[in-house]
């Protein structure tokens, strides 16, 4: 079952989460993934060390925000090395890294930015939902709370905490909080949906989403939730079927 419950959680992960169910200040425009990077010029000697490195930090968050996350993480590194002073640059660096899946990597990340600004609600939000995807509930949970005690009307700390009630069966409190968030109705049962299916509560998680689609079934989310659980259990009876021929031989 914890099998299936990692594959259901990836497989949504991928598909659903990371596109809107939780979320990270990923710094996300509208920039063609095509467009070309601004060349900033470092080179003049009338430029202080935070002008540099501000603008530094610039190129890495326009790297970040048109998807090219090797060279944001890169060009992030940099700002560090010239001065691992820099809150910014180590908090969206651990952004970058985990959104490329390298979560033994961006923890010391986030510790770095939090001891330098250990009240930003931001890095704590980003760090909580980082703990979250890891399914680290308690510390997950302690990092939102935190977040939400500095910056209570944050929609985004009060999405992550309603995804990790909901994960943890809390209903209620997740509902209470996908509501203070400005989740809609269909938003809020999607989360559900998710959390539901992250926890390897299939059939919960299916019934969520076919109670979407009867209420709007161009639901495209919902859809791809639905798409995700039947792959997932495909793959699961796939497998149970090699183990079965495995031991008959």
């Amino acid at each position: 079952m914890h099998t299936t419950s990692n594959r259901i959680g990836f497989a949504l992960l991928v598909g659903i989460l990371l596109a809107g169910a939780g979320c990270q200040s990923a710094g996300r425009s509208r920039v063609s993934s095509t467009a070309s990077v601004p060349v900033l010029d470092t080179s003049d000697e009338n430029l202080s060390d935070g002008q540099v490195a501000d603008i530094q930090t610039s190129l890495a968050r326009t790297m970040e925000q048109r998807g090219d996350l090797k060279a944001a993480r890169a060009a992030y590194g940099r700002v560090l090395e010239r001065n691992p002073a820099n809150a910014e640059a180590a908090w969206r660096m651990a952004v970058v890294t985990d959104r490329q899946g390298h979560f033994d990597r961006s923890e010391s990340l986030y510790q770095q930015a939090l001891k330098l600004e250990p009240k930003n609600a931001a890095v704590l939000c980003d760090y909580g939902y980082s703990l979250y995807l890891q399914q680290r509930w308690s510390e997950s949970e302690q990092k939102l709370k935190q977040a939400a005690e500095i910056a209570p009307d944050d929609a985004r700390i009060q999405n992550n905490l309603g995804l990790l009630y909901a994960h943890t069966e809390r209903s209620r409190e997740a509902i209470l909080a996908f509501q203070r968030s400005g989740c809609t109705p269909e938003q809020t049962r999607t989360n559900l949906a998710v959390a539901a299916a992250m926890s390897g509560r299939s059939d919960e998680a299916r019934w969520l989403f076919e109670r979407i689609l009867e209420e709007n079934p161009e639901s495209a989310t919902a859809s791809a939730g639905l798409q995700a659980l039947a792959a997932v259990n495909r793959q699961h009876s796939d497998i149970q079927q090699v183990r079965f021929d495995d031991e008959g031989q």
